[in-house]
């Protein structure tokens, strides 16, 4: 297209502008956080639904 591309930082730098900035490690901890909350959330509605079964004895006739 007529621009001269010498390196793949002449690229990568507006490709992503939060490269070596601390947005970096802000976006990491943020991405590391939606992995983990569904698990926590998951985890808690499955052991109150144990309890409750557990509690009530309605157990799954099968």
């Amino acid at each position: 297209m007529g621009s001269p591309v010498d390196t793949w930082n002449d690229i990568a730098g507006p490709m992503y502008m939060g490269a070596n900035s601390s947005w970096e490690v802000i976006w990491l901890l943020v991405a590391i956080a939606l992995c983990i909350l569904p698990l926590i959330v998951g985890s808690k509605h499955e052991l109150d639904a144990y309890k409750k079964v557990a509690n009530n004895g309605d157990h799954p006739k099968g």
